[in-house]
């Protein structure tokens, strides 16, 4: 399973239509369809109900969906707290001193370094 199987159901999920789930990801319509029935596959469960009017969500789907959500939001903030690392911007900074040496231009640095 990837996070493009996740995407794909989220979106049809939430619009409980393909044709409107390919347009909002501009993936073909037949691409979602088959993303979502090896989804299924794998899952070994039907995610949806179809008719030829009608999409709906079963109670696994229902499941699968809050499930799915929290892993696309977590892989997401993922993303965020990676990038934000990369550029200095989260984590820890460790400085060793020697105290006589450096006591006049360490507090300025470490005061600069926070804000």
């Amino acid at each position: 399973m990837e996070l493009r199987h996740l995407r794909y159901f989220v979106a049809v999920a939430q619009y409980l239509n393909y044709s409107e789930a390919s347009r909002r990801l501009h993936v073909a319509q037949s691409a979602i369809s088959q993303t979502i029935l090896d989804l299924e596959e794998e899952l070994g469960v039907t995610l949806f109900v179809r008719t030829k009017r009608h999409v709906r969500l079963t109670a696994a789907g229902g499941t699968f969906l809050s499930e799915a959500e929290k892993v696309l939001a977590r892989a997401d903030e993922a993303q965020r707290l990676t990038r934000l690392a990369a550029h200095g911007e989260i984590g820890v900074l460790r400085i060793g001193f020697i105290a006589p040496a450096m006591v006049d231009w360490l507090p300025p640095l470490v005061a600069a370094y926070r804000r």
